[in-house]
């Protein structure tokens, strides 16, 4: 579904992103994972258009997203979220889902259209109940929903997730993993980028570990958790000290 090839990204003379590559299979539920400045928000940041790439092709089903805009790439079906959520604190809920449904790779053609297309998103994330709601008073893990909804409304094919568990309760979290696997139930494919690796492990059949803008490792996530460089990566080497 999508092809990631020898993809790089310099901003002056950092190298952010160097000569990477991976590929995401229809259906397919993606971990992306590693230390803070490995790259990874910029990967999403490629894939959906926001920035240009150095060199390297980003193909979305036979087709390359290079050069595109965001909305044309959203168009294509390609959804994601922030890391930080930025709802319109001042309109509800049902209406900041329909903005999503208004850019939708349809393109609802009226305002009862996009209603009606908000539905199904707010049900899955589970916030019909507060659709009347003003998204500024909602709690963050609530707004975490609506950024997800909000996404969901584009109708992706695949949805590139950027740190949704960032700053939510335990509780949070385990209520946002469900609502992701009734998601990825649904059919939509799906990337995530996230630092609780017990959640990446739980949610994930596959595991790509970034590292200084490189791939460190690809795999189950088993094997990416007991692969001695990914360990490093994270804790750094053990200290060693002599035997007294």
């Amino acid at each position: 579904m999508l092809e990631v090839r020898t993809l790089s990204k310099s901003f002056g003379g950092l190298k952010a992103i160097s000569d990477l590559s991976f590929e995401v299979k229809q259906g397919e539920f993606l971990g992306i994972i590693g230390p803070n400045g490995a790259g990874k928000t910029t990967v999403m940041n490629l894939i959906t258009g926001y920035m240009a790439p150095s060199s390297g092709d980003i193909r979305f089903e036979g087709r390359s997203l290079v050069g595109l805009a965001p909305y044309q790439i959203s168009h294509r079906g390609v959804g994601r979220t922030f890391q930080v959520v930025r709802p319109f604190a001042e309109m509800t809920v049902e209406d900041n889902v329909m903005t999503g449904a208004l850019f939708s790779g349809s393109r609802a053609s009226s305002l009862a259209k996009a209603r009606k297309a908000a539905a199904l998103p707010m049900e899955l994330v589970g916030l019909t109940h507060k659709r009347h709601m003003h998204a500024g008073a909602l709690t963050l893990g609530e707004k975490k929903k609506l950024e997800l909804a909000r996404a969901m409304a584009t109708e992706p094919r695949l949805l590139l997730l950027d740190e949704v568990m960032g700053g939510v309760t335990r509780g949070d979290v385990d209520d946002l993993m469900l609502v992701l696997q009734r998601i990825h139930r649904a059919g939509v494919t799906i990337v995530m980028i996230e630092h609780l690796v017990e959640v990446i492990v739980a949610l994930s059949a596959r595991v790509v570990v970034l590292n200084f803008g490189c791939k460190l490792h690809e795999g189950t996530p088993q094997e990416v958790i007991e692969h001695p460089e990914v360990i490093e990566s994270y804790l750094g080497r053990p200290l060693e000290t002599d035997a007294a």
